[in-house]
C-alpha cells in the first residue's frame, strides 16, 4: 500500500513538473507563459500585443501571474493591456431568455459574440435577397410615377424572400437600401419601403433593381429606420468622409467598391472567419471600443447562415470608420446590462406588410426594432446602443 502511495504520489510531482516544463495546463496559463517567452526574446511590447490580438488570447492573471510578467520585464503598460483587453473565459457561454451567447472573436477595437438558441427551432426556410436574384425569382422596379422612398418587389419564386433593413439595391434612379425587414410571399408583388442613397442622381436607363451584396452600418441603418431621409444622406456623407471616398452622386456604394476600404478590412476580416466558424449560430453582438453597439439575431438559423458574411462586413466597416479608443472588451455583465434595456423599453408599430410587421423597440440607451410574423413569431431583432 506504501509502495503504491508513493507511486501515485511520484506521479501527480511529475505531472505538476510537465506542466510547468512544457506549459500544460489551461488556456489561461499557456497564455501567460507564451507572453513570457516573447518578453525574454525581447521582440518588444508592441509586437506582444499584436500577437496577443491576432490569436485573441484572453487572460486570467493571478497575483503569481502578474509578478512572473513584472519579472520578466512587462511593463505596467503591457500588464494594463493584458488584463481590460482580456475578458474571463469563466463568463461564456451564458444564456440570456431562450439565447446563449459564447466567447467572442476580438481584433483591435471590435469584438463580435456569437449567439446561438437554447433549444433548437425549425421554421420554414427563407431566401435572401442574393439568393432570388441568382435564381431569378426576384423582380425590383421603380413604382411607374416613380418615388423615392417606394419599389415594388415580385416574388415570382415557389419560396418566401426576407430582406433585411439596410440591404442595398442598385439601379433604377437612386441606389436605395431596405427601410424594414419585410417578408415577401410566393407570387405576391408589394410596395417596399426604401431610402435613397445616392444623393445626386435622379436617371437611369432602367428602372430595374439589383442587389448590392451588401449591409448599411449601423449609424445609417439606424437612421433608415427610426429617422429621416436628410439622416441617412447625413450619415452616408460621415462615412464616405471618414474613410476619405467620394463620388459625383454621393453613394453608399463608393465605399463597398474603395480598394483602400477593402485592403484595411482584410484583417478583421481575416479574424472574424477564422473565430465565428460554429453552425447553428443565429446571430450576432457587435461591440466597439468596449461598448455593445449592435445586435443581429435571428429565429433561423439557416437564414442566418446565409446573411452572416454580410453582417460581418457591415460591422468590420463600422470599426474601420470609427477611431480605436480602448480595447476594453465587454463581459457577461455588460451584455445582460444591454439586453435589460429591453425590459424597459417603449415598444410601438412601425412599418407592418402583408405578412410581417416590424415593432420599434426605445429606451434611454437603446433604439431597435423587432420583425414578427402573422403568427407573432421573432423573426430578426435588430438593437443598437442610443
Amino acid at each position: 500500500m506504501i509502495r503504491k502511495a508513493l507511486m501515485m504520489f511520484s506521479i501527480v510531482v511529475i505531472g505538476f513538473l510537465l506542466m510547468g516544463i512544457f506549459g500544460w495546463g489551461s488556456s489561461a496559463d499557456k497564455n501567460v507563459n507564451e507572453v513570457i517567452k516573447l518578453l525574454r526574446a525581447d521582440v518588444g511590447e508592441e509586437v506582444i500585443k499584436a500577437h496577443i490580438e491576432k490569436e485573441g488570447m484572453t487572460f486570467e492573471l493571478t497575483t503569481k501571474d502578474l509578478i512572473n510578467l513584472k519579472k520578466a520585464g512587462a511593463s505596467d503598460g503591457l500588464l494594463e493591456y493584458m488584463v481590460k483587453g482580456s475578458i474571463s473565459s469563466g463568463d461564456f457561454p451564458f444564456e440570456i431568455e431562450e439565447f446563449v451567447v459564447k466567447k467572442p472573436t476580438i481584433h483591435e477595437h471590435l469584438a463580435i459574440y456569437p449567439v446561438f438558441r437554447k433549444v433548437a427551432f425549425d421554421i420554414e426556410d427563407y431566401l435572401t435577397l442574393d439568393e432570388a436574384q441568382r435564381m431569378k425569382v426576384i423582380i425590383i422596379n421603380e413604382r411607374e410615377s416613380g418615388s423615392v422612398p417606394v419599389v415594388v418587389i415580385r416574388n415570382a419564386g415557389s419560396k418566401p424572400i426576407y430582406i433585411m433593413a439596410g440591404e442595398i439595391i442598385i439601379g433604377g434612379k437612386q441606389d436605395r437600401m431596405v427601410s424594414h425587414d419585410v417578408l415577401i410571399l410566393p407570387g405576391k408583388i408589394i410596395e417596399v419601403s426604401v431610402r435613397c442613397v445616392e444623393h445626386g442622381r435622379w436617371h437611369g436607363k432602367s428602372h430595374e433593381f439589383k442587389s448590392g451584396g451588401a449591409v448599411g452600418i449601423g449609424s445609417v441603418r439606424t437612421a433608415l429606420q427610426f429617422k429621416s431621409q436628410q439622416a441617412v444622406w447625413d450619415e452616408v456623407a460621415k462615412a464616405c468622409e471618414k474613410n476619405q471616398v467620394g463620388s459625383e452622386s454621393g453613394t453608399y456604394g463608393a465605399m463597398l467598391s474603395s480598394d483602400e476600404i477593402e485592403n484595411r478590412s482584410k484583417s478583421f476580416l481575416a479574424a472574424m472567419e477564422k473565430g465565428l466558424k460554429e453552425k447553428e449560430m443565429v446571430g450576432l453582438i457587435m461591440a466597439l471600443n468596449g461598448e455593445i453597439v449592435c445586435v443581429d439575431i435571428f429565429t433561423n438559423p439557416k437564414f442566418f447562415a446565409k446573411v452572416k458574411g454580410k453582417l460581418v462586413k457591415a460591422y468590420v466597416l463600422d470599426a474601420i470608420s470609427a477611431e480605436m479608443a480602448n480595447k476594453e472588451v465587454p463581459g457577461k455583465g455588460d451584455i445582460i446590462q444591454f439586453f435589460d434595456e429591453l425590459k424597459v423599453a417603449q415598444t410601438e408599430e412601425l412599418k407592418r406588410y402583408d405578412n410581417n410587421c416590424n415593432f420599434e423597440l426605445e429606451s434611454e440607451r437603446m433604439i431597435g426594432n423587432a420583425s414578427r410574423d402573422e403568427d407573432g413569431k421573432l423573426q430578426h431583432l435588430n438593437l443598437y446602443k442610443q
